[in-house]
């Protein structure tokens, strides 16, 4: 039997009870690795590891050093009544973010402060009365979400720029699945086919049926190359580097290919800063020369400050109750606010206007007395630079600790994926990616040291 009596001290789990015996949803799972036993269970995580570093299922910590993602093979299983309500809340949220950019961009939106709105590194002033294909800002989104026990998750913060880790969702599920099948007894886990739909959304934007699509990667060196590599393979799209890409006589985006040049219809994007990587992209953008993925200017509801306001998005453009909560923010421009959360830093989490994939998130409760003091004096300095959010306790799983073959709980958070296409339909994907946290903190991002674990909805 695995030893779990670690995983569960003074924290609400979702796989164990404080007992150390685990939940209904989980008894199957558990018997199955108590059947394995630890030394059993020791050798699978070999093999489910040396498969990882086989197939290259990688992220680039910096540009000397790819690293086999860290991952728990153990899975993590949503109850189907739990996802419906998620997978109803996200498409909810998605829905009204983009009739928000809609408004922002070719109406007059009234939600949101303009100087809110203006002051956003990530709003595009070019984009006004400017209406995407179909009228789709938003066509791959990703949200955070945590979960407070019996079902009840809350979202952290929204992802629309350049979403990703979608195939750290399915690759982890994947090997995990192939290694340790044991698992997967008894469990009737809800499948779902990301090809298809991405494919359906490509030829929903563009004006043929048969588009010339392809992937722009920040190059081999970018930290998630193998998600670029791994999705160009899966959808049958062209796999392109800036300098792959040029501005033809006839406006038109052409890609250099050794069978010969040919033009492009769609560009699924996987960088920032377009015109950097391709000079003259947003002219012939804006030139409906060619089609973007997201399309430009979709990060002005990424700001984190924006995201105060999506309830009240929810309300007004669909008429509609929001189906999640959100954390608890403040929004530091109020001197009451900033009074409120200088008072009690110590208890709260501060973000960055800005910021992504970890960077910019600090977790009060978890730095220490200098640490803090610094960040209380740029509050100060800049309050427009951050929003706080209250500190959430949310649920911890339990990892597998291949050295001492012991169960340990650690913080879990959960990115769910959704598109949208051209004809109004949004695809909520099931499972999600949960990402854990290193040993001695609540950070779960990759970047930030964290690792990644299977995600079944089960029925």
């Amino acid at each position: 039997m695995l030893n779990r009596s670690i995983a569960v001290k003074d924290r609400l789990n979702e796989f164990l009870n404080p007992d150390g015996s685990a939940k209904p949803t989980y008894r199957g799972l558990l018997d199955s690795m108590d059947d394995l036993g630890p030394a059993e269970m020791q050798r699978r995580w070999q093999r489910a590891n040396d498969r990882a570093r086989r197939d290259a299922f990688s992220f680039l910590l910096d540009p000397r050093e790819f690293r086999p993602v860290p991952a728990d093979w153990v899975p993590r299983l949503i109850p189907a009544g739990d996802w419906d309500v998620i997978a109803r809340g996200v498409g909810q949220r998605l829905r009204a973010i983009n009739r928000f950019l809609m408004e922002l961009y070719c109406g007059d939106q009234d939600i949101v402060p303009p100087d809110v709105m203006f002051s956003s590194q990530y709003y595009n002033p070019e984009l006004q009365d400017f209406h995407p294909p179909q009228d789709v800002f938003v066509h791959i989104y990703g949200i955070d979400l945590v979960h407070m026990g019996n079902g009840r998750y809350v979202i952290l913060e929204d992802n629309l720029r350049i979403p990703s880790g979608i195939t750290y969702q399915m690759k982890s599920t994947e090997i995990g699945l192939s290694v340790m099948p044991e698992f997967a007894q008894g469990y009737d886990i809800i499948p779902y086919d990301i090809k298809a739909a991405y494919q359906e959304m490509f030829v929903s934007l563009c004006e043929t049926d048969s588009p010339n699509c392809v992937l722009l990667t920040d190059s081999k060196f970018g930290a998630a190359f193998f998600e670029h590599r791994y999705l160009s393979e899966l959808f049958g799209i062209t796999l392109v580097e800036g300098s792959d890409l040029y501005i033809g006589a006839n406006g038109r985006v052409w890609a250099r290919a050794m069978g010969g040049d040919f033009e492009v219809d769609l560009i699924y994007r996987r960088v920032e800063d377009l015109e950097l990587f391709v000079p003259g992209l947003t002219d012939a953008y804006l030139e409906r020369k060619v089609v973007l993925v997201n399309a430009m200017g979709t990060g002005a509801a990424d700001d984190k400050l924006v995201f105060l306001w999506v309830p009240e998005m929810i309300e007004k453009y669909l008429g509609e109750t929001p189906v999640l909560e959100q954390a608890v923010s403040y929004d530091l421009r109020s001197a009451s606010n900033r009074q409120y959360v200088l008072q009690n830093l110590e208890s709260l989490v501060l973000k960055t206007r800005q910021g992504y994939g970890g960077l910019g998130v600090f977790i009060m409760p978890d730095l220490g007395m200098m640490y803090r003091n610094r960040l209380a004096q740029q509050l100060i300095e800049q309050p427009q630079v951050f929003i706080a959010q209250e500190t959430l306790d949310f649920s911890q799983h339990v990892v597998f600790d291949d050295a001492s073959g012991e169960l340990e709980g650690r913080y879990v958070d959960l990115r769910v994926f959704a598109i949208q296409n051209g004809y109004g339909d949004v695809t909520v994907f099931p499972g999600g990616l949960t990402r854990v946290s290193h040993a001695d903190g609540r950070v779960t991002n990759n970047s930030s040291g964290g690792s990644c674990k299977p995600s079944w909805v089960v029925r």
